[in-house]
């Protein structure tokens, strides 16, 4: 339940085995790189920060450049060709699963692709071919269908001596237009019909208008059937269509059953293929950030410390030669920023998708996950406490888990602290006569669900400042984790704010006068003795500032502070009292329900009281539900984690095959 450590990894090896150890790099997914610099080239970056290292290693650092191979991979060309060949497949990138490609043979060349396409091609050229031709058969047969039972010759209407013949077709709306305009057209428009084509429409024009007629079809998208080779009647012509036709569909048969042993011939070696394009892909982009000298190569990348094995087995197996050697993230200059990977059990783990949506913790960060989860699921518990609708999360998280993923786990685990809370309660599906209040009833003691939430903030407050100091020491921000808000001056008074409320609420009516007016004033000088210290922060931070800090230098401003001073103040009461909102929704819970089971009441009957209690539920696990997952989250964003997370971290994506993973 924490941030992985990170580790540098350097290699040093002979220019003939770069792409080698590269491909296994890509293969073994562990690899990230971070261009968070202006420099492109991450090992350039890395090597002005750890010069000593390399140079132990036998390398002249002064004497490298980026690294440069020889591009004689046509990253477009098979691109297109992989591309036309999934087309001609009917396969989809984003349907591909990288598992069911690694137990391929890709270790044949890309040149292969050559082959295969162009033997695919004459099956796609036939396959276009025949198409074409059927589909030019179905627009004649639709065109001339009116005529299926003439016996005229074709060619009596196309040698007529003044008279222009046409047959065609024009869309539904083209054809609108066209009666609208039939003042302007010097011919006779015939409307033949209708079918899914469009309109058919037969026209007679005189030879001295032709090119007039034709001008204004064009504009109408006139698509004309073509009868100028047949010289027989329209029976005899679709006829003879149609025999054409039923030998194309068989023909087209034929070509559907070499393009299927085609497919089972060759679908392997294409997979296999794009599995090893997409291998190449990355590895060229690794070779990005590689350096060279004379003779060597050198590669430098963060990996996790439980991947260095891993890491390398692979290297020592295709490259003898090469050295590996892995910084401590100690040893990293800050200037460098560290991948943060995440790692948390199954309970916590959906919770990181809470903490990404609000941003990547630094690596140097403690995790916040499974503060964040805890906390969460009791805010959300205490909020939404019911077996009956908790039970409810618990079978919607299940059943969407392979849907929606990580969301509906949470909702998984937010219905049990639901269902725990729900026992408290004494509440199933909002009747509290069923079960025995293990706890107390939210709407039977108003004062101590409100009370006791504001008690459970303020110690999740003071848990979430302790996290702040770990992290700002961790980040070595000193000066910030003695006089910041959230460091120790901060906490010091917030502790004297609750004490002197509690002193003044209800200490002073226990205790002896000469005590509570001791802590009065022991309270008043911490709070004064902390808010100075607060509001000189900046001056007194750069006494603490480290080296290699990459904290930015603050100015002090008299009027800036005081105005910061008062945002405290007032922000250290209203984060309390925040939390006040979940007692309120914990009663508004009971509530809304109470005003539903009345409602049943109110239409006299058991059928309508049911209907009423089925829609209440309904109701709640909706709308209230939606509101208390997001009043809870609000609590922890704004409240919790403005005191100790920072975020401002990278996530951690290692270089690999980016094709979809089970």
């Amino acid at each position: 339940m924490a941030v992985e450590k990170m580790k540098m990894m350097n290699i040093v090896a002979l220019k003939e085995d770069v792409h080698n150890i590269l491909r296994e790099l890509v293969l073994e997914s562990s690899v990230h790189i971070t261009n968070s610099s202006n420099s492109s080239n991450f090992t350039i970056r890395y090597l002005e920060t750890q010069r000593k290292n390399f140079m132990d290693m036998g390398v002249d650092v002064n004497k490298i450049i980026p690294y440069h191979s020889e591009k004689v991979f046509k990253k477009k060309k098979y691109k297109e060709l992989l591309d036309k060949m999934f087309d001609f497949f009917s396969l989809r990138e984003e349907d591909i699963v990288l598992d069911e490609l690694k137990s391929l043979n890709y270790s044949e060349k890309l040149k292969v692709l050559d082959d295969i396409f162009e033997k695919s091609d004459v099956i796609k050229k036939k396959e276009d071919e025949n198409r074409n031709k059927r589909s030019r058969i179905k627009i004649l047969l639709n065109a001339i269908e009116y005529f299926s039972d003439s016996d005229i010759k074709l060619s009596e209407f196309k040698n007529l001596d003044n008279i222009e013949f046409d047959i065609g077709q024009i869309s539904k709306n083209s054809w609108i237009k066209l009666k609208s305009n039939y003042e302007n057209l010097k011919a006779i428009v015939v409307h033949l019909g209708s079918n899914s084509y469009g309109e058919t429409i037969l026209i007679f024009t005189p030879k001295i208008l032709e090119s007039e007629t034709k001008y204004l079809l064009r504009s109408f998208a006139f698509d004309r059937v073509n009868l100028d080779d047949y010289d027989m009647t329209f029976k005899e012509l679709i006829e003879s269509k149609k025999k054409e036709l039923v030998e194309l569909e068989k023909e087209q048969e034929e070509i559907k059953q070499r393009k299927e042993k085609f497919k089972d011939k060759y679908l392997q070696d294409v997979l296999a293929l794009y599995y090893r394009y997409k291998i190449i892909e990355k590895i060229e982009e690794l070779e990005n950030h590689c350096a060279q000298s004379k003779k060597f190569m050198l590669f430098s990348a963060f990996v996790p410390e439980s991947k260095i094995e891993n890491i390398k087995n692979v290297v020592e197996k295709v490259s003898e030669s090469a050295i590996l050697y892995f910084s401590d993230d100690t040893e990293i200059s800050r200037k460098l920023k560290i991948p943060t990977k995440l790692k948390n059990n199954f309970i916590l783990r959906p919770f990181e998708a809470l903490v990404k949506m609000y941003s990547i913790p630094d690596y140097r960060e403690m995790d916040p996950t499974p503060f964040l989860a805890i906390t969460y699921m009791l805010l959300f518990g205490m909020m939404f406490g019911d077996v009956g609708q908790g039970l409810v999360f618990i079978i919607a998280g299940i059943l969407l888990s392979r849907k929606v993923g990580e969301v509906a786990k949470i909702v998984t685990r937010i219905g049990i602290a639901s269902v725990v809370f729900g026992f408290l309660y004494g509440s199933v599906f909002g009747m509290e006569n069923i079960l025995h209040a293990m706890l107390l009833r939210p709407m039977e003691d108003i004062n101590s669900i409100l009370i006791g939430t504001i008690l459970i903030g303020m110690i999740m407050m003071i848990i979430s400042y302790f996290i702040g100091f770990r992290n700002l020491k961790s980040r070595r921000e000193i000066g910030n984790l003695f006089f910041d808000k959230n460091g120790i001056s901060g906490f010091l008074f917030y502790i004297s704010f609750l004490v002197l409320i509690f002193n003044i609420v209800y200490l002073r009516s226990h205790l002896a006068k000469n005590v509570v007016s001791m802590i009065t004033i022991v309270s008043v000088a911490v709070l004064i003795i902390t808010s100075t210290l607060m509001f000189f922060k900046p001056k007194l931070n750069q006494k603490f500032k480290s080296k290699d800090s990459l904290e930015k230098e603050e100015e002090f401003s008299a009027v800036e502070s005081g105005f910061e001073m008062f945002e405290t103040v007032m922000g250290f009461f209203s984060n309390t009292l925040s939390f006040i909102r979940v007692g309120a929704f914990a009663i508004n819970h009971v509530g809304l329900f109470m005003a539903f089971h009345a409602l049943g009441q109110m239409i006299g009957n058991g059928v309508g009281n049911f209907l009423m209690i089925l829609l209440g539920n309904i109701v709640i696990l909706g709308l209230e539900g939606l509101i208390v997952f997001i009043q809870a989250i609000r609590l922890e964003y704004y409240e919790l984690f403005s005191k100790y997370f920072k975020g401002e971290g990278i996530e951690y994506k290692p270089v690999r095959v980016d094709i979809k993973r089970k």
